[in-house]
């Protein structure tokens, strides 16, 4: 097997190798993505079960 045969295989196996990471990285991102969506809860929710205070200060609605 000559050196030009060799490089060229070694560029497609290269190739096909990124491609093959790309689409797995994308798919655990995807994962990822959805598997975060679920815990959503707000800062008063999360203080209450606590039963703590509120450290960040409120918007008075009637100020604005």
């Amino acid at each position: 097997m000559n050196l030009l045969s060799f490089l060229s295989f070694l560029i497609l196996v290269i190739t096909l190798l990124t491609m093959v990471f790309g689409v797995l990285a994308y798919f655990l991102y995807k994962a990822r993505e959805k598997k975060k969506g679920e815990d959503d809860i707000s800062y008063e929710e999360t203080v209450e079960a606590q039963g703590g205070e509120l450290i960040f200060f409120e918007k008075d609605v009637k100020d604005v």
